[in-house]
C-alpha cells in the first residue's frame, strides 16, 4: 500500500511538472506579425542585385518566411542567401537551397542563432546556377509593415516584403497578447478563455480520480 501511495504522488507530481514544463518553460514558435498581401514579384536578378527588408522582433528569432516566386520554372540549383544586419554590423549569413523554392509559396529560413529582441535588417541574394533560372520575392506595392522599410540595392523603395517573422516564447510570456483580443471579443472571447481554464481543471480532475481508482 505505501509503494502504490508513493506511486500514485509520483504521477501526480509528474502530471503537474509536465504542465508548468509547457505553460512556463517550454519555448514555442510565435508568429509576430501576421497581416501580409502579395502583390508585386520583385525579381532578385538583373537590376536588383539584393533585396532587404528592415523588421522587428520581440523575442528570439526562430525562423523567417518569405513567399517567393520562381515564375513556374523550379531552379535546378544554385543558392538563396540570407543575412540579418543590425544597423551595418553583419551578424548572420547562411545559404539555402534554391532549387526547393515552390512558386507562390512562402520560403522557410531556420535561423540557427540566437538573437534577442531588437530591430533587424534581412536581405535577400540569389546566386542562380544557369542564368536563365530567375527568383523573385513577393511584395506589397504599399508599406503596410509598420515597424520597418523595403529596400532594394540599398536603396528605400514603397512597399514591404511579404514575409513572417517567428520567434521563440512561452505560453506565460505570450498570455497578454493572446488575452488581449479575447478581452475585445466581450462575451464570447470570455467564454472561451472560461472554457480553456475549465477544461485544464477537469483534465486534472480527471487524471486525480483514476489515480484514486489504482490500488
Amino acid at each position: 500500500m505505501k509503494f502504490i501511495r508513493i506511486v500514485k504522488f509520483a504521477a501526480l507530481g509528474i502530471f503537474l511538472l509536465v504542465q508548468v514544463y509547457l505553460f512556463f518553460l517550454k519555448d514555442f514558435e510565435v508568429l509576430d506579425y501576421c497581416p501580409y498581401i502579395n502583390e508585386h514579384p520583385l525579381p532578385l536578378s538583373g537590376e536588383n542585385k539584393n533585396i532587404s527588408q528592415e523588421f522587428r522582433t520581440p523575442g528570439p528569432i526562430a525562423r523567417i518566411d518569405i513567399m517567393m516566386a520562381n515564375y513556374k520554372i523550379k531552379p535546378k540549383g544554385g543558392i538563396l542567401r540570407l543575412t540579418i544586419y543590425q544597423e551595418n554590423q553583419l551578424l548572420f549569413l547562411k545559404n539555402y537551397p534554391a532549387n526547393t523554392v515552390e512558386d507562390n509559396r512562402f520560403y522557410t529560413f531556420k535561423i540557427d542563432k540566437k538573437f534577442p529582441a531588437d530591430n533587424y535588417r534581412l536581405q535577400l541574394n540569389y546566386f542562380p546556377q544557369d542564368k536563365k533560372e530567375k527568383l523573385a520575392a513577393w511584395t506589397s506595392k504599399k508599406d503596410l509593415y509598420p515597424f520597418g522599410n523595403l529596400y532594394a540595392n540599398g536603396k528605400q523603395i514603397e512597399g514591404d516584403m511579404t514575409f513572417r517573422v517567428y520567434y521563440k516564447s512561452t505560453i506565460w510570456k505570450e498570455k497578454d497578447r493572446w488575452l488581449n483580443p479575447v478581452k475585445r471579443s466581450g462575451f464570447l472571447g470570455t467564454a472561451l478563455a472560461a472554457g480553456f481554464i475549465l477544461m485544464i481543471a477537469l483534465l486534472n480532475l480527471i487524471f486525480y480520480y483514476f489515480l484514486t481508482k489504482i490500488k
